[in-house]
């Protein structure tokens, strides 16, 4: 059962074997910790493959288990093995010396259980090997309530509970563990003492009865006599002392909890002792001998001198702690003495009781309460860690790709696939997941449909507005195509070089990728005559084209201020307004320097330069790509940032290709 079920079948197997047993054997009971220990061990066995080497290690550590803990319990329950011919075989080895005798004992059972599980092991790897693969399967999945995890699983679970967290598997062991501490005790300790006190109170009622009625046969006549002859009891021969000292050891042989009775004559100054059943003094007394007053009875010698009743007396003295009944004889007229019968019984041994009496208990409960705390255990790992844990994980797993469809849809699958049905609340709130789950995939599908129809519409835009822009422009031929071209190269060579990796995000190269065509849109805002114009500016005219900077970063601002939060026509904004400064500040509008300028303006600088120094112009002639680049070069780190002028030279191939693309007309 341990092999296939785990370990809660198995320790219910063991418990429930011990209370069947416990119909033939009382003591069977008391070792039901033992088979759950058993059963633990039993259930790690690895049982898909027979292997001599790891069968030998689990007979022998369920060898030393049964052994230790066996030979324990038998130790604490009967004193000795329960065995005879393990006692006697001990005994040959170790003598009698009991911490030996204990070793020896132990190791003999080990040895025994060694045998007894190495063949239990075996018969039970061949019975599963030959069991069918249906059946393994519909007992190892029998106690999941939701698509069995693998191994990773599992682990992947308990790892993301160890991370600062204390997991609900912990939290309910050790509210189960310490419920059950907490039962034992105060079972352990209310039985006890409701088991003690009602000893105690048998005890006086028996200590009361016999020296009651040990008083009855005695005759006070003859105890004056006894006293003046002083004899020692072993050698007195007055044949009345004899008959009243072997009545008094008769009602005691009687009476096995007495430990002593005993008749005294109390006198002011002590008290003399006439008979005693005490073996010391039944060898070697003197009727008559003296003994003084305990401390807590000399308040009470005017009652013994009147030959009143005496209640009963716990008494703790020199020679133990007992409950001690005294009991007046009555002479022939009926008249209380000061002759007394004292019975005693030793509480030590109520002690000794109590102690057993809870050892017992404890034992024959712990095997009840190792199955409620596996019980309770299993309960939550397979009712609540496990289902969680893993719906936990496809939720975290499901949050982590909300920006792919495709994987997105794939977790939805996943976290359909768990099939929790533990047929309570968890399984309302999985299955409450799973239809959010549904719904969340496929309105973020449509939005995503929305936003491509919208990246297009705003494509389809930019596209016009640059096309209007460059048919302002008699000159310029496909550079808004080019420029975007050169964008995107210098963009991947960032991204691959590991350039600005705070800046080089997926969404700030679609942002400039997709802006860069405006780059250029205040040049609407240029007279065509100086835009068209063939020959050189003049200065006034110059003056009036850098306004093409501002006038774009005005256009794209008030384009901006309809849209609120984050769109990508801030970099078009940038783009606009700054690819005309220089990496030494040496630029216009305003002068910006180094990583000051931003990123999306260093990069389209030199898109737009490498296009202008590449496009003949009505006032100007091109120049090769490879001059164009030096002049490029000639300028890093004076107009260009150098890190940019470097993955457009190491990605120059592609730029050959661009301009075999769109070539002059």
């Amino acid at each position: 059962m341990a092999f296939v079920g785990g370990g809660l079948p198995a320790i219910t197997v063991a418990v429930a074997t011990s209370l069947a047993c416990s119909t033939f054997s009382i003591d069977a009971i008391y070792f039901a910790l033992l088979g759950v220990f058993v059963a633990l061990r039993a259930s790690y066995i690895p049982c898909d493959k027979i292997d001599p080497k790891k069968t030998l290690c689990a007979s022998g550590d369920l060898a030393i288990i049964t052994g230790i803990l066996g030979t324990a319990f038998q130790w604490l329950l009967l004193g000795e093995p329960q065995y005879a011919y393990v006692t006697e075989t001990a005994g040959i080895l170790a003598g009698r010396n009991k911490t030996l005798l204990f070793l020896a004992s132990m190791a003999l059972v080990i040895g025994f259980n060694f045998i007894d599980k190495s063949v239990s092991v075996i018969i039970s790897l061949l019975a599963y090997r030959f069991m069918p693969e249906k059946i393994k399967t519909q007992l190892k999945h029998s106690r999941w309530l939701q698509k069995p995890l693998s191994k990773e699983e599992i682990r992947k679970i308990g790892s993301s509970m160890r991370e600062g967290r204390m997991s609900l598997k912990v939290k309910v062991s050790i509210l189960l563990v310490s419920l059950v501490f907490a039962i034992t005790l105060i079972i352990g300790v209310v039985s006890a003492r409701t088991n003690y006190d009602y000893m105690k109170q048998e005890g006086r009622k028996t200590v009361t009865d016999v020296a009651q009625y040990t008083a009855t046969t005695l005759d006070t006549n003859f105890f004056e006599k006894f006293l003046l002859d002083k004899q020692s009891v072993a050698n007195y021969g007055n044949a009345k002392y004899l008959q009243y000292n072997k009545e008094l050891l008769t009602i005691k042989e009687q009476f096995e909890d007495i430990e002593y009775l005993y008749v005294l004559e109390m006198r002011r100054d002590a008290c003399y002792l006439i008979f005693d059943t005490d073996e010391a003094f039944q060898n070697e007394g003197v009727v008559g001998d003296k003994l003084e007053y305990d401390e807590q009875y000399k308040e009470l010698i005017p009652d013994f001198l009147k030959g009143r009743e005496i209640e009963t007396q716990e008494v703790d003295s020199s020679y133990g702690f007992f409950i001690t009944a005294y009991e007046p004889i009555m002479d022939y007229k009926g008249n209380p003495t000061s002759y007394y019968v004292g019975a005693d019984i030793s509480l030590e041994n109520y002690d000794d009781y109590v102690r057993n009496y809870s050892i017992r208990v404890a034992l024959a409960s712990s095997g009840f309460f190792a199955l409620i705390i596996a019980y309770g255990i299993w309960m939550s790992t397979y009712h609540l860690v496990y289902p969680i844990g893993r719906l936990d994980n496809s939720i975290d797993n499901f949050m982590k790709n909300l920006a792919d469809q495709d994987n997105l849809d794939n977790c939805v699958k996943d976290l359909e696939s768990i099939d929790i049905h533990t047929d309570d609340e968890l399984e309302q709130l999985y299955k409450a997941v799973c239809d959010m789950a549904n719904q969340t995939a496929d309105q973020i599908r449509s939005i995503r449909m929305l936003v491509r129809t919208n990246e297009k519409m705003q494509s389809g835009l930019i596209v016009t507005m640059a096309d209007i822009i460059e048919n302002q422009s008699i000159d310029s031929k496909a550079h808004i195509q080019k420029t975007a071209e050169y964008v995107r190269i210098i963009l991947e060579g960032l991204k691959r070089k590991g350039y600005y990796p705070e800046k080089m995000t997926d969404k700030f190269m679609n942002d400039v990728e997709m802006s860069a065509p405006l780059y250029d849109i205040g040049k609407v805002k240029i007279p065509e005559a100086i835009l068209n114009k063939p020959g050189k500016l003049t200065e006034e005219e110059n003056e009036i084209m850098k306004t093409h900077t501002t006038a774009g970063k005005r256009i794209l601002e008030n384009a901006i201020s309809t849209v609120e939060g984050e769109n990508y026509l801030k970099e078009a904004r940038n783009m606009a307004a700054y690819h005309h400064e220089n990496w030494d500040g040496s630029g216009f509008p305003i002068g910006l320097h180094g990583e000051v300028i931003p990123l999306s303006a260093r990069i389209m600088a030199i898109a737009d330069s490498f296009d202008e120094l590449t496009s003949s112009r009505v006032y100007k002639d091109a120049i090769s790509p490879q001059e164009a680049l030096e002049e490029i070069k000639k300028d890093s780190g004076i107009k260009f940032d150098p890190r940019c002028v470097e993955v457009f030279e190491e990605s120059f191939t592609e730029v050959r290709g661009i301009l075999r693309k769109y070539p002059e007309r």
